[in-house]
Protein backbone atom coordinates (compact mmCIF):
# COMPACT_ATOMS: atom_id res chain seq x y z
CA UNK A 1 0.00 0.00 0.00
CA UNK A 2 2.71 2.50 0.47
CA UNK A 3 3.65 2.91 -2.88
CA UNK A 4 -0.09 4.13 -3.80
CA UNK A 5 -0.01 6.50 -1.10
CA UNK A 6 3.66 7.82 -2.65
CA UNK A 7 2.55 8.33 -5.71
CA UNK A 8 -1.54 10.03 -4.73
CA UNK A 9 1.56 12.52 -2.46
CA UNK A 10 3.82 12.71 -5.37
CA UNK A 11 0.46 13.44 -8.09
CA UNK A 12 -0.74 15.96 -5.50
CA UNK A 13 2.82 18.08 -4.67
CA UNK A 14 3.10 18.07 -8.47
CA UNK A 15 1.82 20.92 -11.00
CA UNK A 16 -1.77 19.79 -11.12
CA UNK A 17 -2.24 21.67 -7.90
CA UNK A 18 -1.43 25.57 -8.54
CA UNK A 19 0.64 27.10 -5.63
CA UNK A 20 -1.29 30.03 -3.82
CA UNK A 21 0.22 33.61 -4.42
CA UNK A 22 2.31 33.43 -1.09
CA UNK A 23 4.06 29.86 -2.35
CA UNK A 24 5.31 31.52 -5.55
CA UNK A 25 5.62 35.48 -3.44
CA UNK A 26 5.47 38.17 -5.83
CA UNK A 27 6.84 39.02 -9.42
CA UNK A 28 9.94 40.18 -10.02
CA UNK A 29 8.02 43.10 -11.92
CA UNK A 30 6.18 44.25 -8.69
CA UNK A 31 9.78 45.15 -7.15
CA UNK A 32 9.06 48.26 -5.60
CA UNK A 33 5.64 47.69 -5.16
CA UNK A 34 6.05 45.03 -2.62
CA UNK A 35 5.01 46.45 0.80
CA UNK A 36 6.61 45.41 3.79
CA UNK A 37 5.06 45.62 7.42
CA UNK A 38 3.25 44.03 10.15
CA UNK A 39 0.05 43.92 8.94
CA UNK A 40 -1.87 41.07 11.58
CA UNK A 41 0.16 42.64 14.78
CA UNK A 42 1.83 39.37 15.25
CA UNK A 43 5.38 41.20 15.45
CA UNK A 44 6.60 39.15 12.35
CA UNK A 45 7.38 41.10 8.57
CA UNK A 46 4.30 40.63 6.08
CA UNK A 47 4.39 41.59 3.30
CA UNK A 48 1.40 43.37 0.16
CA UNK A 49 0.92 42.99 -3.29
CA UNK A 50 -0.82 43.72 -6.16
CA UNK A 51 -1.54 41.23 -9.00
CA UNK A 52 -3.29 42.39 -11.94
CA UNK A 53 -6.62 41.01 -13.72
CA UNK A 54 -5.38 37.80 -15.46
CA UNK A 55 -2.11 37.25 -13.58
CA UNK A 56 -3.08 34.02 -12.28
CA UNK A 57 -4.92 32.24 -15.19
CA UNK A 58 -5.19 28.84 -13.27
CA UNK A 59 -5.64 29.57 -9.58
CA UNK A 60 -7.93 28.03 -7.20
CA UNK A 61 -9.43 28.74 -3.73
CA UNK A 62 -10.98 31.64 -1.82
CA UNK A 63 -10.79 35.01 -1.47
CA UNK A 64 -11.65 37.87 0.70
CA UNK A 65 -14.02 40.75 -0.36
CA UNK A 66 -13.62 42.92 3.16
CA UNK A 67 -16.38 45.55 1.28
CA UNK A 68 -18.89 43.33 1.67
CA UNK A 69 -17.33 41.45 4.09
CA UNK A 70 -18.11 37.54 2.56
CA UNK A 71 -15.77 35.02 1.31
CA UNK A 72 -16.15 33.75 -2.69
CA UNK A 73 -14.27 31.72 -5.12
CA UNK A 74 -11.26 33.11 -6.44
CA UNK A 75 -11.84 34.82 -10.00
CA UNK A 76 -8.74 34.27 -12.13
CA UNK A 77 -9.38 36.98 -14.43
CA UNK A 78 -9.87 39.66 -11.96
CA UNK A 79 -7.49 41.60 -10.04
CA UNK A 80 -6.38 41.00 -6.47
CA UNK A 81 -4.15 42.01 -3.69
CA UNK A 82 -2.33 39.48 -1.65
CA UNK A 83 -1.48 39.92 1.97
CA UNK A 84 1.16 37.33 3.09
CA UNK A 85 1.14 36.73 6.25
CA UNK A 86 4.32 34.88 6.80
CA UNK A 87 3.37 31.26 7.84
CA UNK A 88 2.30 29.31 5.14
CA UNK A 89 -0.52 29.16 2.58
CA UNK A 90 -2.92 28.99 5.71
CA UNK A 91 -1.82 32.68 6.63
CA UNK A 92 -1.94 34.02 2.55
CA UNK A 93 -4.76 36.67 2.42
CA UNK A 94 -6.11 36.83 -1.36
CA UNK A 95 -8.41 40.25 -2.11
CA UNK A 96 -10.71 40.52 -4.42
CA UNK A 97 -13.49 43.42 -5.32
CA UNK A 98 -13.62 43.17 -9.51
CA UNK A 99 -15.78 47.33 -8.60
CA UNK A 100 -12.81 48.80 -6.56
CA UNK A 101 -9.91 47.45 -8.58
CA UNK A 102 -11.31 47.60 -12.06
CA UNK A 103 -10.80 51.44 -12.00
CA UNK A 104 -7.92 53.22 -14.02
CA UNK A 105 -6.04 54.04 -10.89
CA UNK A 106 -5.32 50.74 -10.44
CA UNK A 107 -5.45 49.57 -14.11
CA UNK A 108 -2.59 52.07 -15.10
CA UNK A 109 0.92 52.48 -13.83
CA UNK A 110 1.86 51.47 -10.34
CA UNK A 111 -0.75 50.08 -7.55
CA UNK A 112 -1.87 53.11 -5.51
CA UNK A 113 -1.08 51.42 -2.14
CA UNK A 114 1.18 52.27 0.73
CA UNK A 115 1.69 51.87 4.82
CA UNK A 116 -0.19 53.57 7.50
CA UNK A 117 1.78 52.87 10.94
CA UNK A 118 -0.15 52.80 13.66
CA UNK A 119 1.63 54.63 15.79
CA UNK A 120 1.41 57.67 13.08
CA UNK A 121 -0.46 61.00 13.70
CA UNK A 122 -2.27 59.85 10.45
CA UNK A 123 -3.55 56.71 11.79
CA UNK A 124 -5.36 58.47 15.12
CA UNK A 125 -8.02 59.76 12.37
CA UNK A 126 -8.86 56.42 11.59
CA UNK A 127 -9.25 54.91 14.89
CA UNK A 128 -13.09 55.54 15.52
CA UNK A 129 -13.76 53.56 11.94
CA UNK A 130 -11.38 50.39 12.84
CA UNK A 131 -12.61 48.33 15.15
CA UNK A 132 -10.59 45.62 16.44
CA UNK A 133 -7.58 46.77 14.58
CA UNK A 134 -4.66 45.29 15.14
CA UNK A 135 -1.19 45.46 13.27
CA UNK A 136 -0.12 48.13 10.47
CA UNK A 137 -2.91 49.00 7.84
CA UNK A 138 -2.61 49.19 3.88
CA UNK A 139 -4.22 52.54 2.20
CA UNK A 140 -5.61 51.85 -1.02
CA UNK A 141 -5.46 54.97 -3.15
CA UNK A 142 -9.02 55.72 -5.35
CA UNK A 143 -10.16 57.72 -8.10
CA UNK A 144 -11.52 60.47 -5.75
CA UNK A 145 -8.42 60.92 -4.04
CA UNK A 146 -9.10 59.85 -0.50
CA UNK A 147 -7.67 56.41 0.36
CA UNK A 148 -9.57 53.70 2.40
CA UNK A 149 -8.03 51.52 5.18
CA UNK A 150 -7.11 47.89 4.55
CA UNK A 151 -6.49 46.44 8.15
CA UNK A 152 -6.87 43.23 10.26
CA UNK A 153 -9.06 42.35 13.03
CA UNK A 154 -7.75 39.90 14.36
CA UNK A 155 -9.68 37.14 12.21
CA UNK A 156 -10.19 38.91 9.08
CA UNK A 157 -9.31 42.10 6.62
CA UNK A 158 -11.37 44.79 7.20
CA UNK A 159 -11.91 48.20 5.19
CA UNK A 160 -12.72 51.34 6.92
CA UNK A 161 -13.79 54.44 4.41
CA UNK A 162 -12.29 57.70 5.35
CA UNK A 163 -14.21 60.34 6.27
CA UNK A 164 -13.58 62.36 3.00
CA UNK A 165 -15.21 60.17 0.85
CA UNK A 166 -17.83 61.68 -1.13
Amino acid sequence: MRPVFALVGWLLAGPLLAASPCESGPPAAAGDAVLLLDFDGDGRQDRVWFLPAGALPDARGRAADPWRRVQRSLDPNAALLVVDRGRGSAACVLIQNRRFFATPIWEDGPPPVGVLQRSSAQARAWRGMTRGWRGEGVLLGTEAGPDLLLYWDGRQPRIALGRDLP
